[in-house]
């Protein structure tokens, strides 16, 4: 996709240097790109663990940079909230791109009174993903991107066993010729289990639950990200508290965790983000420069100033 962009911009008559496509390794290409001396403001997507070492290394050569780093993103049902449609916006959002998405949902907050009947629905509709080739009209949830993600998934949900969660769906390899991982759910996670805390970016899903709000709240905010989340309710103080004390930076309100729009800023707070906001009026501001200019038309060589 990147490729066709450039294609597009080249016959639409951009000047060519204006932009370019570097493809290589990240250690190799990020490293020329940070220390370049022509470059002056750095935008990195990526892991909590390399982005530290862009920030750092931008800030000792005086560059500009934000970061957008992962997430581990929750979605909570409340006990007046649209089961049905909290069941889609979740599947979608755990498994949809194989849970390869940065704002994917991989936390469920369920309230104790709704947990069965969400848990029997969501148990149906992910049955329904079927993993393989991306090529085959019958596949619905594709690979993880590479081997070392794929034993990365795996690890994770073996973890999960190993430290007391309940396995509901999957758990393991799909079968086919290639990196497929069945849609995994766990159930009775809490934070201090791997699988509720570090991003996984793969089709694994945890499931808590909680009885009164600010239970919810404090399970959403009970991991080092602050990306996106959603809240499934018609109460609005509900859904107030919720924009107000969830500690996060895009708030989705009865729809899925995932996407985001041009117009509007993209990114995330605590160790999910650095610097400015990508798209909208920030994306552009962060890769321009602010002046002030004064200019003098009196001939005269005073004026008065107040530092």
């Amino acid at each position: 996709i990147a490729r066709i962009l450039v294609e597009l911009f080249e016959k639409a008559g951009l000047p060519p240097g204006v932009l370019n496509m570097v493809v290589g390794p990240g250690s190799a290409v990020g490293e020329s790109i940070v220390h370049h001396p022509a470059i002056k403001a750095v935008s990195f997507t990526g892991s909590n663990e390399v982005g530290k070492r862009v920030i750092a290394e931008s800030a000792r050569l005086h560059k500009k940079v934000t970061c957008e780093m992962g997430g581990k993103n929750a979605l909570v049902l409340m006990e007046d909230g649209d089961i049905d449609a909290a069941v889609a916006a979740t599947a979608d959002g755990a498994f949809g791109s194989t849970g390869q998405r940065c704002t994917a949902t991989s936390r469920v907050l369920v309230h104790r009174k709704v947990k069965d009947a969400f848990v029997e629905r969501l148990l149906e509709k992910a049955r329904g993903y079927v993993p393989g080739d991306g090529m085959d009209p019958a596949t619905t949830m594709g690979p993880v991107v590479d081997r070392k993600q794929y034993e990365s998934v795996l690890a994770h949900i073996e973890a999960g066993r190993k430290e007391g969660a309940r396995l509901l769906l999957g758990g393991g390899a799909a079968a086919g010729n290639g990196y497929f991982i069945e849609p995994t759910i766990f159930d009775g996670a809490t934070p201090a289990m791997r699988i509720f805390r570090e991003e996984i970016f793969g089709p694994v899903l945890c499931i808590s639950e909680f009885e009164r709000f600010d239970e919810a709240i404090l399970l959403s905010n009970a991991t080092e990200y602050g990306f996106t989340g959603a809240i499934f309710t018609r109460d609005v103080r509900a859904i107030m508290r919720f924009i107000e004390q969830a500690e996060i930076q895009m708030v989705h309100i009865n729809e899925p965790t995932i996407g985001g729009e041009a117009q509007l800023p993209f990114g995330g707070c605590k160790a999910t983000g650095y610097g400015d906001r990508e798209m909208a009026d920030e994306g552009l501001n962060f890769f321009t420069l602010t002046k002030t200019v004064f200019i003098n038309y009196s001939g005269r060589g005073e004026r008065a100033m107040v530092r």
